[in-house]
């Protein structure tokens, strides 16, 4: 399910870690309509199958905030797990029209909550745009410390597929194990970025990429990102 949330500013300044603004909307919303879905989403560890991106019209970034002319901004989000969609439609339409705070001097209200139309992946190949940038992270799990690569790195399809590997592990089972060596991730026309995320400066990547693998993993993919942190607003990705 994809859906697209038009979103009114009272305010043409937002801040630049606009992602984690994000975040609390889609906490708040299915906190006041799905009080046990939030919990096991944001109470636990649990996976987050879904992922967003966020769109601004007439956006000017500078190195302390956004100005968005347009005061207008489009959120949109998508989930491939079935369990997820209709909680989230809640949470989204459960809000709209309020002033929902977003810094000091801005404040978001949703206006419009549209569910889109997706496009079927038919081959084992696709050609994907990034709509929010891909986060490749290595943890390390003893030392919770974390490393960052884009594109350009010679791990940044390794990396990928372990997390991706993970992601589907406990849904696929064992014969995941050889269809993640079909996985093929090459960049077409990409290029680093960097992005502010809670105090953390992100090294990520942008731009179109090739992925061939079985049909199910670009389902997935194309429904809940690709990456890290997806469910923070990382990794959405559009057929090209």
């Amino acid at each position: 399910m994809r859906l697209k949330i038009v979103c009114r500013l009272d305010n043409e300044v937002m801040p630049l870690d606009y992602r984690s603004k994000i975040v609390m909307i889609l906490k708040k919303g299915l906190a006041k309509k799905h009080p046990d879905i939030f919990k096991t989403l944001y109470e636990t560890n649990k996976q987050k199958d879904f992922t967003f991106a966020v769109y601004f019209k007439g956006a000017k970034f500078t190195n302390k905030e956004i100005i968005v002319s347009g005061r207008e901004l489009i959120i949109n989000f998508s989930t491939g797990n079935a369990q997820l969609a209709i909680p989230f439609y809640n949470a989204f339409t459960s809000l709209k029209w309020q002033e929902i705070k977003i810094s000091d001097g801005c404040h978001l209200q949703i206006q419009k909550v549209d569910v889109m139309r997706e496009k079927e992946i038919k081959d084992e190949s696709v050609i994907f745009k990034t709509l929010s940038p891909i986060v490749c992270r290595d943890h390390d799990q003893e030392t919770y410390k974390d490393w960052f690569y884009d594109y350009s790195d010679a791990d940044f399809e390794k990396l990928l597929k372990r997390n991706f590997y993970s992601k589907l592990q406990d849904r696929y089972g064992d014969f995941l194990s050889e269809d993640i060596e079909k996985l093929s991730i090459v960049p077409i026309d990409m290029k680093k970025t960097v992005v502010l995320h809670y105090d953390l400066y992100v090294a990520c990547s942008i731009g179109i990429l090739e992925i061939k693998a079985p049909k199910y993993m670009l389902d997935y993919i194309a429904s809940c990102g690709l990456g890290s942190v997806t469910g923070m607003g990382f990794g959405m990705l559009e057929q090209a």
